[in-house]
């Protein structure tokens, strides 16, 4: 039984949230495992497969990425799908001749005493976290 190959995991700690976010990653054969929790657990877990990849090199943010996108595991949110569609195409801008399919495990709080977390802020927050926690 061929169990795949499993590269060193990276993680990290981030205070730039409000709450203290932890992440990790880890490349498991064909798959990229990313997950960001601010509970310690996995809350909902996504799989996104990208269908075809620009191939030029791209240098930021691009939608010229063509992905598709499944809950595995917790509560379908599209906040939550747009999170795991940010992360997955920074992954394929990062690595544009990289087609593995990505695996997201997402765990965030809305709210911080009472006050709603600003989602931008948010964003930019996973995206610097992703960036510097590659595996890829």
């Amino acid at each position: 039984m061929n169990t795949g190959t499993i590269s060193p995991e990276q993680s990290r700690s981030s205070t730039k949230f409000p709450l203290q976010t932890k992440q990790a990653a880890r490349v498991i054969n064909d798959k990229i495992l990313v997950i960001i929790t601010q509970y310690g657990k996995v809350g909902s877990l996504a799989y996104v497969t990208f269908d075809s990849l620009s191939s030029k090199s791209l240098s930021s943010f691009s939608t010229n990425v063509t992905t598709d996108v499944n809950f595995l595991l917790g509560g379908f949110s599209s906040l939550y799908q747009f999170y795991a569609l940010h992360i997955a195409t920074i992954i394929a801008n990062e690595n544009p001749n990289d087609r593995r399919s990505v695996v997201i495990g997402l765990a965030l709080k809305d709210a911080v005493n009472g006050e709603d977390v600003d989602n931008k802020e948010i964003i930019n927050c996973i995206e610097l976290m992703v960036r510097e926690c590659k595996v890829w």
